[in-house]
């Protein structure tokens, strides 16, 4: 992995952290969160931040049982 990839994964994981996942299974689900934003952003012809943004939108909201 890469440096770049490396904090990407670290920075996600901080808002599984958050909602009470640990930090193994954070790190994990971060992972798995990242290579679906990826696929998302090729798919749709959309950047990966923004792909990452409603991915990440979706899990907060489905913790906070919206």
């Amino acid at each position: 992995m890469t440096d770049l990839h490396v904090n990407e994964v670290a920075n996600v994981a901080r808002i599984f952290i958050n909602l009470g996942a640990d930090e193994a299974q954070a790190k994990v689900m971060a992972a798995q969160l990242l290579k679906r934003a990826e696929q998302i952003a090729e798919e749709r012809g959309i950047s990966k931040v923004e792909a990452t943004e409603t991915l990440l939108k979706q899990v907060i909201e489905a913790r906070q049982g919206s």
